[in-house]
């Protein structure tokens, strides 16, 4: 029970740092930015609680003023890297878990966090990727496969998911 809610903390805690990430660089370059819940995001969000399949997308940060390619990459890219940093960190710190429920959450929680980064960084349509493709190929595919290996890597050889 510990191990589950610790994976929790750690998924949300990925969620809210990602969404800060885009609001704090959309900010940084003079753009508005603010969090926005989307009701249906919402709701798909508190279904997947309780199924198999997870849709996690409560809301997102909405930016607005003048934004060329750049800056709407740099913005976009914020969040995944955010994802990563966090998986790291945690894959760095996964030796002081030892074994049991600490470990297998700090697993959990880096599988997760590498996931929504892969996951934000298909270059289609409202996702992250679409908007760091059209900036920069090359770091969007540095980004892309960082995240898919560390995906990979948190699910196969450490088998969580």
């Amino acid at each position: 029970m510990a191990g589950l809610a610790l994976s929790a903390i750690l998924f949300s805690m990925g969620f809210i740092l990602h969404e800060l990430a885009h609001k704090y660089v959309a900010q940084g370059f003079g753009l508005w930015a603010e969090f926005r819940l989307n009701m249906t995001g919402l709701l798909l969000t508190a279904i997947s609680i309780i199924s198999p399949i997870k849709f996690i997308a409560p809301g997102a940060v909405m930016i607005a003023g003048f934004a060329d390619k750049q800056r709407m990459g740099k913005t976009a890219v914020a969040g995944p890297v955010t994802n990563l940093i966090i998986t790291a960190a945690l894959l760095i710190a996964l030796p002081l878990a030892g074994t049991g429920w600490a470990y297998e959450a700090m697993v959990a929680g880096a599988s997760i966090n590498a996931f929504l980064a892969v996951f934000n960084l298909i270059p289609f349509a409202i996702f992250d990727g679409q908007k760091v493709y059209a900036w920069n190929k090359r770091f969007w595919a540095m980004a892309f496969l960082a995240a898919l290996a560390l995906t990979l890597y948190t699910t196969l050889a450490l088998g969580s998911l």
